[in-house]
């Protein structure tokens, strides 16, 4: 059986909902009325009953046996004018009637026989009988002497016929406003109905709850992790890499509170201060992770906050690898063009016939190339670093200069803390920025010294050069964008050094003192970053 579209069954629910709760309410309202009515009915007669078998009149009539006229008219006109009655007869203890207001029936025997227990000397009580006019529902009263004896009876009744036509008026008053309730219930389902489909943008609850649908699919086919919160700081929104990223066992309900499930998570502070920070790079649980936390705001106002976070372990990895080969062919290149040097000088001793010039060259020479690989192998353990480094060395030996390794650096895989790429921009450029400046210059000592240690909690890189330093007036503006002393288009490298530092919440510290040299040094300590 196909399923009813959801609109239609929202509209149906609405209708039946609104139609019980009105039906309901009119039934309860319906019982209580006729009950009160009926209540109502038993009161009149009883209270006339009462007036009728103490009044003295009455006495007397049953004292005589027999009426007056005037008190034949009397009572006559207190039944016309009292709706609520119909038949109001005294009897004398044979349940001989001495009146009814059907004359027709006066000196005839009581019919029913509910009338025994009140000559027996019952309390007054109300039953419901068939006499002569049909059933009835009767009040009997004891009519008695000045010694307090029995002398006959009085029942004040109203005809079945009566209650049942007052029980139709009555229903019938209650199904006219029942059907003019349900109209009103359709007319305001309806208006509930288009209220929400302004709320859903003009779309059909089917539409959205679609739209829902795909988009949910869309956000946990996501490789990017995101997850948002409300003013509250529970959760109205995550996605499956979310889950995943986070390491959570299960899909969190929405309403959980975020630091319920990730206690270190900064989003709550995003959301108080409603200032954004994008493209943070952090380590969650073994994982490197580029993250964005932004506010959510509408009119004005802060109402939530969402966190887009991707893991990006894999693919910095495979970027190191691939920085790693362009280092490596670059090295491979200058070991190259050291050795097409080295033959070089080769061939011109050969060429001048110097023989033995050509033996104690190849003897005592030591390719620089083979220090570098050795040194920089044994004490720094990543590939990509390593290679830029040597590359670095064999470039700055060809120009004269002498770049080294302080002896107490290292660097091993399992202590990177941070991305490799990272390292080797900020040491890639200060290093080409002290051979250009060496290279330059006319001076006997040209030495570059380099410092890496790297460990699980942190990191300090450093880099001295014996240039001739940076001028005092120019010092501060080093790190600016655009500024360089070496002409239009450069630069950039130490901006770009220092906005890397500061994203990484590190620090770098610039010392430099004219003609004797300049030392950068730039540390990082283990800081806990959270999406």
């Amino acid at each position: 059986m196909k399923e009813k579209p959801l609109e239609h069954q929202i509209y149906i629910s609405q209708i039946f909902g609104i139609t019980l709760a009105i039906l309901l309410s009119l039934g309860v309202s319906l019982y209580y009325n006729l009950v009160t009515k009926q209540n109502s009915l038993d009161m009149n007669i009883r209270n006339i009953g009462i007036l009728l078998s103490e009044t003295p009149e009455v006495v007397d009539i049953l004292k005589k046996g027999s009426s007056s006229p005037e008190f034949n008219r009397y009572l006559d006109h207190l039944v016309e004018k009292l709706d609520y009655i119909d038949v109001v007869t005294i009897c004398n203890t044979k349940s001989i009637r001495f009146y009814h207001n059907n004359k027709d029936l006066i000196g005839k025997s009581f019919t029913g026989g509910d009338e025994a227990d009140i000559l027996n000397g019952a309390e007054p009580y109300i039953t419901n009988g068939k006499g002569t006019l049909g059933k009835q529902r009767r009040a009997f009263f004891p009519v008695k002497d000045e010694d307090r004896k029995i002398i006959g009876f009085v029942m004040v009744s109203v005809l079945t016929t009566s209650i049942m036509q007052l029980t139709k008026n009555i229903l019938s008053i209650f199904m006219l406003l029942a059907a003019v309730l349900i109209f009103i219930g359709f007319l305001t389902s309806g208006m509930l109905y288009n209220r929400l489909r302004k709320i859903l943008f003009g779309y059909r609850p089917e539409e959205f709850r679609k739209i829902h649908i795909e988009g949910k699919e869309v956000l946990d086919a996501l490789e990017e992790g995101i997850f948002a919160i409300n003013t509250g700081g529970e959760l109205i929104l995550i996605n499956e890499s979310a889950k995943k990223i986070l390491d959570l066992s299960e899909m969190p309900e929405y309403g959980t509170r975020l630091t319920d499930i990730y206690p270190e998570t900064r989003l709550p502070e995003v959301l108080r201060t409603s200032v954004p920070e994008y493209n943070i790079s952090l380590m969650i649980r073994g994982k490197h992770i580029m993250s964005s936390l932004i506010p959510i705001i509408e009119q004005d106002k802060t109402i939530g906050a969402v966190s887009i976070f991707r893991n990006k372990t894999e693919v910095t990895k495979m970027a190191e690898e691939l920085t790693g080969a362009r280092y490596m062919v670059e090295t491979l290149r200058a070991f190259n063009h050291e050795f097409k040097n080295k033959l070089h000088v080769i061939l011109g001793y050969i060429e001048m016939g110097e023989l033995k010039k050509v033996t104690d060259f190849i003897r005592n020479t030591s390719m620089v190339s083979t220090q570098a690989v050795s040194e920089v192998t044994r004490k720094i353990q990543v590939s990509s670093i390593a290679a830029l480094l040597i590359g670095k060395i064999i470039r700055a030996g060809e120009l004269g200069i002498s770049l080294t390794l302080k002896p107490d650096s290292s660097c091993r895989e399992d202590h990177l803390n941070l991305p490799a790429d990272l390292y080797i921009t900020i040491l890639g450029n200060l290093i080409e920025n002290a051979i250009e400046e060496l290279n330059h210059e006319n001076r006997a000592m040209k030495e570059i010294e380099i410092g890496i240690n790297i460990w699980k909690s942190g990191s300090i890189l450093s880099v001295d050069d014996t240039g001739k330093g940076i001028p005092p007036e120019i010092q501060s503006r080093i790190f600016e964008k655009g500024f360089s002393t070496k002409g239009s288009g450069r630069g950039s490298g130490m901006y770009l050094i220092k906005s890397l530092v500061e994203r990484y919440h590190g620090v770098i510290e610039m010392e430099s003192e004219e003609d004797a040299g300049t030392s950068f040094v730039i540390t990082f300590t283990e800081e806990e970053h959270h999406v």
